[in-house]
C-alpha cells in the first residue's frame, strides 16, 4: 500500500497539501493547484477512492454538486419558480419546466405547423408549502443557487413514507463501501430507503416497528461513523433488536 493510501483517515485543514501524485485526481472537497499539488478545501477527513482524493467535511452544510440527488422541501415560490430548502447555504431553484411533464399532441398537420398543447392547470399551484421532493442538481457553483429537476428515474414528489435528516458528511457511511451498508439495512429490515447526498433519507417500511428500528440504526451509524467495524456492529444490533422486539 502506498503512503498516500495509508493516510486515508487523516484529518486535514483548508489549504493543506493532501496529495502530489500526478496519477491522482482532485475529488470532492479538494482542488489541484497550478504546481500540481492537490489541496483540501475543508476541515475534514482525507479519503482516497480509486484515483480520486476526497475530503469529507467534519461538519457544515451540504455543498451542492452537479448530478447529486437531494431531498428538498418547498419553502417559498415566486410567479415563475419554487424555492427549496436543501440543507445548504443556498436555496434550490425548481422551475415548472423542470418539475412537470408536458402533455401535448400533434393535430395531424406537418411538423412545421407546430403542436397543440392540451389545457393545463397553473403549474405553480401543483406544489404547496412543505411538500418534499427528490431532485437532481442540474447546475450551480460555490457562489450561485443550484437549479434542480424533479423529472427522471427515482425523482419526484414524495407521497408516502418518512424523511429523516442526518449530517450530510455522514451519508457515505450510511451507504457503505460499494453500497454494503444500505444493502444490509434493506435486507434485514425489508424497508425501502433512498439516501440523498444532502443528508436527508427517505424510508418506507412494511410496518411502524421496522421503520422505528431503521431510524434508530441510521442515527447509530451517524454517531459512530468515525469508527471501524461499524457494518458488523450494525448487523449484530439489528438482529438482536429484531428478536427482542418481535420484528420479522
Amino acid at each position: 500500500m502506498s503512503a498516500e493510501n495509508k493516510q486515508i483517515r487523516e484529518i486535514v485543514t483548508p489549504g493543506q497539501v493532501i496529495a502530489s501524485d500526478p496519477e491522482l485526481m482532485a475529488g470532492r472537497g479538494a482542488i489541484r493547484e497550478a504546481n500540481g499539488d492537490i489541496v483540501s478545501v475543508f476541515v475534514g477527513l482525507k479519503e482516497i477512492r480509486g484515483k480520486y482524493v476526497n475530503v469529507v467535511p467534519l461538519n457544515g452544510l451540504y455543498n451542492p454538486q452537479i448530478g447529486d440527488k437531494v431531498i428538498g422541501r418547498v419553502i417559498a415560490k415566486t410567479p415563475v419558480k419554487f424555492l427549496l430548502d436543501i440543507n445548504s447555504k443556498f436555496l434550490g431553484i425548481l422551475k415548472p419546466s423542470d418539475a412537470f411533464k408536458r402533455s401535448h399532441r400533434t393535430r395531424g398537420y406537418p411538423k412545421t405547423m407546430g403542436t397543440y398543447r392540451l389545457p393545463r392547470e397553473n403549474d405553480m399551484d401543483k406544489l404547496k408549502m412543505g411538500d418534499m421532493l427528490i431532485c437532481k442538481v442540474l447546475s450551480g457553483s460555490r457562489t450561485e443557487e443550484p437549479t434542480l429537476t424533479s423529472l427522471g428515474q427515482e425523482l419526484g414528489l414524495i407521497t408516502e413514507g418518512l424523511v429523516i435528516a442526518i449530517a450530510s458528511t455522514k451519508i457515505p457511511r450510511v451507504i457503505g463501501k460499494k453500497g454494503s451498508m444500505i444493502a444490509l439495512l434493506k435486507n434485514l429490515l425489508h424497508c425501502k430507503i433512498f439516501v440523498a447526498q444532502n443528508g436527508r433519507i427517505w424510508i418506507h417500511g412494511r410496518n411502524p416497528e421496522s421503520e422505528r428500528l431503521l431510524i434508530e440504526v441510521i442515527y447509530k451509524i451517524e454517531r459512530e461513523a468515525h469508527t471501524t467495524g461499524l457494518t458488523d456492529r450494525v448487523k449484530a444490533y439489528i438482529i438482536k433488536e429484531k428478536k427482542n422486539r418481535g420484528i420479522k
